[in-house]
């Protein structure tokens, strides 16, 4: 089964969010960062482990994405500083990575 994504929008947050279907896993958003860091450049800015979540921060330039594991909803991602050419970007990206993924996934 291929991993997808959902874009929606938080009100709570007032953000964007992409949320990864079909990819519910602790360490998944590791995974994801290594590969945003292979195709873009990324660096891990920080990691945060919690009890039911774990955040981790990637970053390139002036561009900042939180991947967040969360026990309740899985996995999501979005931008720290919320602009519709970020969101846009940050959509572009995320469907390149995923696309990696299901790819590796066949292996």
């Amino acid at each position: 089964m291929a991993i997808t994504y959902k874009k929606f929008y938080n009100d709570v947050k007032n953000r964007v969010e992409y949320m990864i279907i079909d990819f519910d896993y602790y360490d998944g958003n590791d995974f994801l960062a290594d590969i945003f860091h292979e195709k873009y450049g990324f660096s891990i800015c920080d990691v945060f482990d919690g009890i039911w979540f774990r955040i981790v921060y990637i970053s390139l330039d002036d561009c900042i994405y939180e991947l967040l594991w969360d026990e309740d909803i899985g996995n999501s991602v979005y931008c720290k500083k919320q602009s519709t050419s970020a969101n846009d970007l940050l959509e572009e990206r995320l469907k390149n990575v995923i696309d990696t993924v299901n790819k590796r996934m066949q292996l």
